[in-house]
């Protein structure tokens, strides 16, 4: 045998082939907005005259007698309210809709991306966002003194809930459940989180539009307080962290909201019908 050769059994084994490298994960695009255009600003000023500036204006020039003809008026005709509240949301959803151009329907691609993280989240962060504001709202009431009993609702729900009693479903879930969410999730999120976050953190935006979106349900009618206004403020700061981990999809903030509005509808008619 030749000295330098290697018996049998001491013949070296050959290296195992090499793993392939593990695949990443593609990386969550986030959608790159620019400035504010002009649509931006036309439909930004509509919303507020109509939203902000002509509640405000009825209250200051007619006092709580403008709180009161309204809800005498609605007591009398929800139908006319339902139809008045329904032309201004035709009129934003348009602008909306042409404001947003192609960016709506591109943002849609996010559910591309760990689709069922984000189909599953709309429940969840439903679910989520209604368990948080009931321990809230509970503690609140503790620490206040005030029983469960003595916790009411805004006088903005009251409103809602009256018109649902009224009006038919359908048409309430195509202005609450369909329209509202569309045309608040462009004010709230898509340009005051989206747009601004060039010169200021998204996260800081989430919370002040969180605060802005709160106050909407309020103005012309009551200040809010803790109790009455912590649902609304926790709906805004979870449509808005669902918006930036989208990857500033208004796509997906719209279906959080649309979901959450639905629910409610659902919730209502299923308990006036029982």
């Amino acid at each position: 045998m030749d000295p330098m050769s290697y018996p049998a059994h001491f013949a070296p084994t050959p290296y195992p082939p090499a793993m392939p490298a593990p695949r990443k994960r593609p990386r969550h695009p986030e959608a790159k907005l620019g400035r504010f255009s002009v649509m931006d600003w036309v439909t930004f000023a509509f919303y507020v005259g109509l939203m902000f500036v002509l509640p405000l204006a009825l209250t200051a020039l007619l006092g709580d007698a403008a709180a009161e003809a309204e809800a005498a008026a609605a007591d009398e005709d929800q139908f006319s309210s339902f139809v008045v509240n329904f032309g201004m949301y035709a009129i934003l959803v348009t602008l909306t809709l042409f404001a947003l151009g192609r960016e709506l329907w591109r943002s849609f691609k996010t559910f591309l991306w760990y689709p069922w993280a984000k189909f599953c989240g709309l429940p969840a962060a439903w679910f989520a966002t209604i368990i948080a504001t009931a321990v809230l709202v509970a503690l609140a009431a503790a620490a206040s003194g005030v029983g469960l009993d003595g916790v009411n609702q805004s006088q903005n729900q009251d409103a809602a809930t009256a018109m649902m009693q009224a009006i038919p479903w359908p048409l309430m879930v195509l202005m609450v459940g369909l329209m509202g969410p569309l045309v608040e999730e462009y004010i709230f999120r898509h340009l005051l989180v989206g747009k601004l976050s060039r010169w200021i953190n998204p996260w800081v935006l989430v919370v002040l539009s969180a605060l802005v979106f709160m106050s909407l349900h309020f103005i012309g009618k009551e200040w809010p307080t803790l109790m009455t206004g912590l649902p609304y403020l926790l709906m805004g700061i979870s449509f808005g962290a669902g918006y930036v981990l989208s990857g500033k999809s208004i796509a997906y903030s719209y279906c959080m909201h649309a979901f959450s509005n639905c629910m409610a509808l659902l919730l209502t008619y299923t308990t006036a019908g029982a």
